[in-house]
């Protein structure tokens, strides 16, 4: 989504209380936002808190519950892209799976193992004989 300021957002420097952050967006609940850039800061730092800031609102993070607030400031710092609700993509493509549980892991680890893993792990009484079931491929 593409944002114009003094549309959809407002600029409006102002001298936090400390150091904390160079800007911070806030929603004004009617579609519109405020990024507040805070002056302690120089103007660089105050212009990379904008891109910042302006990212968050392109990539609509404000309104995703699919994600924890640590994976969107990473996405909006260009640390790693989110994909979907269960993948996440790393900046320079590594892509990184989140489980729903450790049941959900095995599935995926079994899946991917190698024949020769596999065995190794039935020889070390880790896996049942039988498990993974065949898939037929």
């Amino acid at each position: 989504m593409k944002y114009r300021e003094g549309v959809d957002y407002w600029v409006i420097p102002v001298e936090f209380p400390n150091r904390a952050s160079p800007s911070v967006a806030v929603s004004n609940g009617d579609g519109t936002f405020t990024i507040y850039l805070n002056t302690l800061f120089p103007p660089e730092k105050r212009a990379e808190g904008l891109r910042h800031e302006l990212t968050h609102l392109e990539r609509e993070h404000f309104f995703r519950d699919d994600a924890e607030l640590w994976e969107l400031e990473a996405e909006a710092e260009g640390r790693l892209r989110l994909a979907s609700p269960k993948r996440t993509v790393y900046a320079g493509g590594r892509d990184i799976p989140f489980y729903e549980d450790a049941g959900d892991f095995l599935r995926d680890f079994l899946r991917r193992a190698s024949r020769n893993s596999l065995e190794m792990l039935r020889e070390a009484g880790m896996l049942p004989g039988g498990w993974p079931p065949e898939t037929g491929d």
